[in-house]
């Protein structure tokens, strides 16, 4: 018996890998015809297709060693070379949330050994909240903090941890025009920092040498980053993607390289809805 379950382990595996490379051949030419992005340069992507669809389909951040990926509900782990994920948590919402009607786990921010990710009970969203995980383990840690209504009427698509200031930030979902400052320690809301333009559908976003780095997800397929000013709200076009508007920019994180150049690496989600990939950009000389 026990060989025969050895057997039918290993043709299952030989199985699921044909399925995966044939898949990543599939979605590979799907994004063949992209064009280059304005004002960066593409130096390497990661796609996940199947089980590491499900783990990777809305936020991501990183510590500088790993990151750390949602997908819906569930949290993993992965090396920040490779991107291969080593660690997961399935039905990471906790029941008692859960039972409150949260859903959707979206963006990511990372502090202090500590997960900050934004979670929505959608379709009304009427109570979003900041859930925190332990980094190691991607538990709950049993804290969550719901946020004011009147802030995100439309949900908390992604949030963005400021270390040096100590606060947290976050902004509408549609056009939104101020950016939400947070007490990091408190969870209350400081102030509210007026916009220099309306920045539409924000998908994830990222705090990297003093300034708020934010990735959307616009309609005319030009998914552009953005850099904001967190004390004035002055708002700059960093690059523009060109993906097209069958690709759904999801989460972003930003890491230096050795040179302590920042390396932009934004989340997908493909046309076919089936992959992602996570693309790491430098910017143009």
């Amino acid at each position: 018996m026990t060989a025969t379950l050895g057997t039918i382990y290993v043709i299952f595996k030989k199985v699921i890998t044909l399925i995966s490379v044939i898949m990543l051949l599939v979605v590979s030419g799907d994004e063949k015809n992209i064009p280059a992005p304005e004002g960066a340069e593409v130096i390497g992507k990661t796609t996940y297709v199947l089980y590491d669809y499900q783990i990777t389909s809305q936020g991501v951040t990183n510590d500088g060693e790993y990151f750390y990926f949602s997908g819906n509900k569930n949290l993993g782990k992965a090396d920040l070379e490779t991107g291969e994920i080593f660690r997961i948590t399935v039905n990471a919402i906790p029941d008692e949330l859960e039972e409150m009607g949260y859903d959707h786990i979206g963006g990511l921010s990372i502090y202090n050994g500590l997960i900050y990710a934004a979670v929505e009970d959608g379709p009304d969203y009427e109570r979003s909240c900041i859930v925190l995980y332990d980094a190691e383990t991607l538990k709950y840690t049993g804290r969550y903090y719901p946020l004011p209504y009147d802030l995100h009427k439309e949900g908390v698509p992604w949030c963005a941890v400021d270390a040096e200031k100590n606060y947290f930030y976050t902004a509408e979902w549609t056009n939104a025009a101020v950016l939400n400052v947070f007490d990091l320690e408190t969870f209350e809301l400081v102030k509210t920092v007026p916009l220099s333009q309306k920045i539409d559908r924000c998908q994830g976003a990222e705090m990297f040498g003093g300034r708020l780095y934010m990735s959307c997800d616009e309609l005319d397929g030009n998914k552009h980053i953005y850099s904001v000013d967190v004390v004035t709200g002055d708002v700059q076009t960093v690059f523009t993607r060109n993906v097209g508007e069958s690709i759904e920019a999801e989460g972003m994180t930003v890491y230096a390289d050795e040179n302590g150049e920042p390396v932009f690496c934004v989340l997908d989600r493909g046309e076919r809805r089936v992959s992602s990939s996570l693309t790491r950009y430098m910017l143009a000389d």
